[in-house]
């Protein structure tokens, strides 16, 4: 009995090991490995995971034999913001912390590496002057782009501004006169208009629409993963930066962050 005993005892250890072998196999590259979630914002002009457009560029260019595994999800702005804003752990792209509109959690967020900066041009059909302003046209006939986090930034107005899915609605839609101006985003709206074959037929404010320049970064909530991802990505994006291959990549509309501009808050 007891040799019988001791067998029974002897294979169940050996099933024992061979299931923790197994399942330490199993699920140590899992919890090891595990990939930080990366929302992207759709923007038709440069980022669309599937045209080779300048971010698309980019990130090929940075995550492509990167050390760390990362997962994109694609999705319109305002969608993907609310997705980054909900889901701890992750990290947004194209975005800024101000912009972000994070509210009492922008102490729970961080800035990597600038990458460029977008600025907010108001267009119209007529040659502005420098100090064209907002107060010269009715707030039922400014359009802006949905989900531009720079529109919370221009006052009570700016809740009565039409919200348009697209830049090219909203050329065309300023063109047959059914806005007076628009917000534009630089230099997607530029873009928009060489796509359209339309490079001059609108005017933009020669500056920064009330100097509200954003620098662009990847946005991440202050965790483990994010600082991974930090680590990982400044130094390449400084290393583009410094050969001038970010400049290649991003094309001749990009801007890029200069002494006057501010620095982001969170970091």
């Amino acid at each position: 009995m007891s040799m019988i005993f001791r067998f029974v005892a002897f294979s169940f250890v050996l099933l024992t090991a061979a299931f923790w072998l197994v399942s330490s196999t199993t699920l140590l590259p899992a919890l090891a490995g595990e990939a930080i979630r990366l929302h992207l914002s759709y923007l038709p002009q440069r980022l669309t995971e599937t045209s080779g457009r300048q971010y698309d560029l980019l990130l090929d260019e940075l995550l492509d034999g990167a050390d760390v595994e990362v997962v994109r999800l694609v999705a319109p702005l305002k969608r993907t913001t609310a997705l980054f804003k909900s889901d701890p752990g992750s990290c947004v792209f194209p975005a800024n912390v101000v912009a972000l509109n994070m509210g009492d959690k922008v102490s729970e967020v961080m800035a990597l590496e600038t990458v460029d900066v977008v600025s907010l041009r108001l267009y119209t059909t007529r040659k502005q002057e420098t100090g064209a302003d907002l107060n010269d046209f009715a707030p039922e006939r400014v359009g802006y782009i949905r989900g531009s986090g720079a529109i919370h930034l221009l006052g009570p107005k700016a809740d009565r501004f039409l919200a348009i899915n697209s830049e090219e609605q909203l050329i065309a839609m300023l063109e047959l006169g059914r806005l007076d101006a628009f917000l534009g985003h630089h230099p997607d709206t530029a873009l928009a208009l060489d796509k359209l074959g339309k490079p001059n037929a609108l005017f933009a404010s020669p500056h920064a629409f009330r100097n509200l320049r954003f620098p662009v970064s990847f946005v991440c909530h202050d965790t483990k993963a994010g600082h991974l991802l930090k680590r990982v990505l400044d130094p390449r994006i400084l290393t583009l930066r410094e050969s001038g291959h970010l400049r290649q990549i991003l094309g001749r509309h990009a801007e890029f962050p200069s002494s006057q501009d501010p620095e982001e808050t969170v970091n």
